[in-house]
């Protein structure tokens, strides 16, 4: 009795069958040959033939036999597909391929191929991953775990290592801070606009008087920083984050704002970003802003801080987002800060790693 499996053939027994009927070796007709079957997924025709995809890409592999394009791919294309071994002999052999796909396959953040088989499974079989295409500067493509990723796994798989250590990129213009407001508004907070009166691009209005006293430009060594716009006097405010900076609801509306803006953006975002509790034994909160307030560098050694958060006290704070020169600053100066003022804790705030 004819066996109608003919839709499931694989690529590699339809190959084998035509390089038998071309060489002339059977000449009986092979009980599944014929005309092939197009498959729901072959919307193309090709003039004079009814081959099927599976049939071009079965002639294409006969063309190619000696030059095969992935060895590891061929590898298990003769290995794993074989129906001449036993199931459990199949199961090992499939075993070995996947290891050697994952092992020695290239990946486009060159991370470590253990952790990828341990903390990605999907990465061994061909799923859609933010990795699996070129990232360009559009949006990152979310895979399926995304809702698991942590603060480092974004920064991994969206390639942000040789972006973050130019020290030469362009300030953000207008534009910029346009598209990340607009990607804000769709995934986080629709209501959250820009100073109707300081642009981004100088900041927020600090008080009456406008701007913080700040400009943006690069910093030798540090990339974009920020720089004293005039004499500043030890005690004056310098930055008040409660009118610049914005403050995630939770872990995953930072999450999709990462995928809702182009991927240099996004990477951005994630060296920006920082945690804080705004109170004690209060809640870890993922910070940000979108302005240049952002910028601040932090100074390579203590004598070179001269701003830090102060309480009401005039106390150094961790608790707080009002900053104040603890020395004079001269015009044109870098206004520095010490990171560690902030205990940062991507984990408290929800983004634990894979």
């Amino acid at each position: 009795m004819r066996d109608d499996v003919t839709a499931a053939t694989s690529f590699h027994d339809e190959g084998i069958r035509r390089r038998r009927v071309a060489g002339g070796k059977d000449q009986q007709q092979d009980p599944t040959s014929g005309t092939p079957r197009k498959t729901a997924t072959n919307n193309t025709s090709n003039s004079g033939s009814g081959f099927s995809t599976a049939a071009k890409h079965a002639e294409t592999v006969k063309k190619d036999d000696t030059e095969p394009k992935s060895k590891p791919r061929g590898i298990c294309a003769q290995s794993c597909g074989s129906g001449t071994v036993g199931g459990s002999v199949v199961l090992i052999i499939f075993g070995l391929c996947v290891a050697y796909y994952v092992i020695f396959q290239p990946n486009n953040n060159n991370a470590n191929p253990l952790s990828v088989l341990a903390t990605n499974f999907s990465s061994i079989f061909p799923l859609k991953k933010a990795t699996d295409t070129p990232l360009g500067d559009g949006p990152v493509p979310r895979p399926k775990d995304w809702h698991l990723w942590g603060y480092f796994n974004f920064k991994e798989n969206f390639n942000c290592s040789g972006y973050l250590k130019d020290r030469t990129k362009p300030l953000p213009t207008m534009e910029y801070w346009e598209t990340m407001l607009e990607a804000y508004n769709q995934v986080v907070d629709p209501t959250y606009r820009f100073d109707d009166v300081v642009p981004p691009t100088q900041g927020y209005r600090l008080n009456e008087d406008g701007p913080p006293p700040y400009y943006a430009k690069l910093s030798l060594g540090k990339g974009r920083g920020l720089f004293a716009s005039r004499d500043i006097q030890k005690g004056e405010i310098v930055h008040n984050g409660t009118k610049s900076d914005v403050v995630f609801p939770n872990e995953t509306s930072w999450k999709r704002f990462m995928f809702a803006m182009p991927r240099k953006m996004a990477c951005d975002n994630a060296e920006w970003s920082f945690t804080q509790q705004f109170e004690k034994d209060g809640r870890m909160r993922i910070v940000s802003s979108l302005n240049i307030a952002i910028l601040m560098n932090e100074g390579n050694h203590r004598n070179e801080v001269n701003v830090e958060p102060k309480d009401g006290k005039g106390e150094t704070s961790e608790y707080s987002t009002l900053f104040r020169a603890i020395k004079d600053i001269k015009k044109d100066e870098e206004i520095l800060m010490d990171y560690a003022n902030y205990d940062t804790d991507f984990k408290a705030a929800g983004l634990a790693e894979l």
